[in-house]
């Protein structure tokens, strides 16, 4: 209620101002085929985030659906400070505001794969930063969907200023069905107090 003192955490804070938008690929009981084994220029999903807007990455998730003959499974989430990476394919995903009555609309463009892998510009050099990831090196099988999900959830999470990108790889070297989501807040750059 209006007036009432506000004891949320941070991410939190974001999700109540309307701030905080999440994508996700694979959805009930459809996954989607993971990427091959990951790469620079492969993805799951793009967050790309223009000039003028910045982001914070609040939480990632990757679930293996079904394991198929898939080894060597790899789930990163990257950074690039240099640019907007998404070249082609993938499906266009409009971002979901985590209140729910949507009061803003972010202004990223965001894509998952799904029909098709997403192919990335290759990353800015000395400009990628590897923010989580968790590797498999075993196939346990479907019988083992117990295993423990891939989750970012950060202490310290990094500041995205635009232009830049966040990226989802989740590939393997024999093709899975993987569920997955990002979440992010969201407000313009100008609203970040340049260091002195």
């Amino acid at each position: 209620m209006a007036g009432d003192i506000n004891n949320a955490d941070w991410k939190q804070a974001y999700v109540l101002s309307g701030r905080a938008f999440m994508l996700q690929f694979g959805d009930e009981d459809a996954p989607v085929a993971s990427t091959a084994s990951i790469d620079d220029q492969l993805a799951m999903a793009t967050v790309d985030v223009p000039s003028g807007t910045t982001i914070i990455p609040l939480w990632g998730q990757g679930v293996v659906g079904t394991w198929t003959t898939g080894t060597l499974i790899n789930y990163m989430i990257e950074v690039d400070n240099g640019k907007v990476r998404r070249s082609s394919g993938g499906t266009a995903f409009t971002p979901l505001n985590l209140r729910t009555d949507g009061p803003r609309t972010s202004g990223c463009t965001a894509y998952v794969a799904g029909a098709s892998d997403i192919v990335a510009a290759a990353k800015t050099s000395s400009g990628s930063l590897e923010i989580y990831r968790e590797s498999i090196e075993v196939n346990t099988g479907d019988a083992a969907d117990y295993w423990p999900k891939m989750e970012y959830n950060p202490v310290i999470a990094p500041v995205v200023v635009g232009p830049a990108s966040v990226v989802v790889h989740f590939g393997a070297a024999a093709d899975l069905t993987v569920y997955g989501n990002l979440m992010w807040a969201e407000f313009p750059s100008a609203h970040i107090i340049a260091p002195t």
